[in-house]
C-alpha cells in the first residue's frame, strides 16, 4: 500500500491547503470509528470520509499533470470550496460524536449574562426595524460571496499561487474551528429554550432577508456556534485578500468587520461565539501564514527575497 501510494502520489509537491483538507477528513473519519455511540449511519459518513480523501488526492495529481489546462487546473485550486460546503453540512449529524450532548451550550450563555448582563440576543430586539433587518441580512449574506469573489480574483488573473495561499490560510482557519466544535459543542441561540421564551419579536426585511431564511433552513447547524466559523472565517479571507491585493481587501472589510454584530443582531450567534471569533480568526491567520512562510508557500515573501536565494 505504502509502495502504490508512493508511486501514484509520491511526485506531488502537496501545498498547505492539500495537507489541511486530508488531514481533516482522514481525522474525522478516523475519529468516527472510535466514537460513533451517538451518531447514526456513521459507517456511512466513514466511508463518505474515505471518498473524500480519494477524490482530494485524486483532484491534486489530475490538477498538477494536466496544470496547462483549464479545468484540471480550476478543480485543483478550488476543491476546498466543497469540502468546506460539506464539512460543515455533515456538522449537525456528527457533533455528538465525542459527548453524545451540547455541553457548552449553558456556558457560554452564562457568559454572556456575565459579560453583558442580558443576553445579548435578546436585548438587540430593540433594535429590529425593515430597513436594519435588511442591511444586517445582507451583511450576513455579502460573507459568502468572499468564497468566490477572493480565490476567482487571483485564479482569472493568472496569480495561482497567490489562490492557493489564500486557501492555506482559510481552510487551517476553518478546519480547525469545526475541529473545536467536536470538542465544545454549542447550540446557537435560536435552539436554546430560555432564549427563545424570551423572544417576543421576529425580523422582517425583504430580499437578503428571505434569502438567509432559505440558506439557514438548508445548511444551518444548530450546535456549530462556538467560536462563530463565520466571524473567523470571514476575518481570514479579509487577512489574506489584504495580503495580496490591498484593493480586494478594502472591498472586503466592511463585511468582515461588522457580521460578527449581524450573527448577533439575527439571532444566531451568542456574542461570546461572534468574539471569540474574531480572535481565532486572527490567531489561526497568522499560525497558517507562519506554516506557509515556512514552507515557501507565501508569493509575498518570496517576491521579497533577493534572487540570488531564490535561485538556491
Amino acid at each position: 500500500m505504502q509502495e502504490m501510494l508512493k508511486s501514484r502520489y509520491g511526485h506531488i509537491r502537496f501545498q498547505l491547503m492539500d495537507i489541511n483538507c486530508l488531514a481533516y477528513t482522514v481525522l474525522v473519519g478516523l475519529l468516527l470509528i472510535f466514537f460513533h455511540k451517538a451518531v447514526s449511519q456513521w459507517t456511512l459518513y466513514t466511508l463518505s470520509h474515505a471518498a473524500w480523501t480519494i477524490a482530494i488526492l485524486e483532484i491534486i495529481r489530475w490538477g498538477e499533470r494536466y496544470s496547462g489546462s483549464k479545468v484540471p487546473s480550476f478543480l485543483r485550486t478550488f476543491y476546498p470550496v466543497a469540502l468546506l460546503l460539506y464539512g460543515w453540512i455533515e456538522l449537525d449529524y456528527l457533533l455528538p460524536m465525542f459527548y453524545g450532548s451540547y455541553w457548552g451550550t449553558d456556558i457560554i450563555v452564562r457568559w454572556d449574562k456575565l459579560l453583558f448582563s442580558v443576553h445579548p440576543t435578546i436585548q438587540v430586539q430593540q433594535l429590529y426595524r425593515p430597513w436594519l433587518d435588511e442591511v444586517m441580512n445582507f451583511i450576513y449574506f455579502g460573507y459568502y460571496t468572499f468564497f468566490a469573489i477572493i480565490p476567482l480574483y487571483f485564479f482569472c488573473r493568472k496569480k495561482k499561487q497567490e489562490a492557493f495561499a489564500i486557501f492555506s490560510l482559510t481552510t487551517f482557519t476553518y478546519l480547525c474551528n469545526y475541529f473545536f466544535f467536536f470538542l465544545m459543542p454549542v447550540l446557537g441561540p435560536r435552539a436554546v429554550p430560555l432564549i427563545q421564551e424570551l423572544q417576543v419579536r421576529q425580523h422582517s426585511g425583504y430580499l437578503f432577508t428571505e434569502i438567509n431564511r432559505i440558506l439557514q433552513a438548508i445548511g444551518g447547524v444548530s450546535g456549530a456556534a462556538f467560536p462563530s466559523s463565520h466571524v473567523a472565517g470571514a476575518l481570514a479571507w479579509f487577512l489574506a485578500a489584504w495580503r495580496y491585493s490591498k484593493k480586494l481587501g478594502y472591498l472586503t472589510a466592511p463585511i468582515a468587520f461588522t457580521i460578527g454584530i449581524s450573527t448577533v443582531y439575527m439571532n444566531l450567534h451568542h456574542a461570546v461565539d461572534f468574539i471569540s471569533g474574531y480572535l481565532w480568526g486572527a490567531v489561526g491567520f497568522f499560525i497558517a501564514l507562519k506554516l506557509i512562510k515556512k514552507r515557501g508557500e507565501d508569493p509575498r515573501t518570496i517576491l521579497q527575497e533577493p534572487a540570488s536565494a531564490r535561485k538556491l
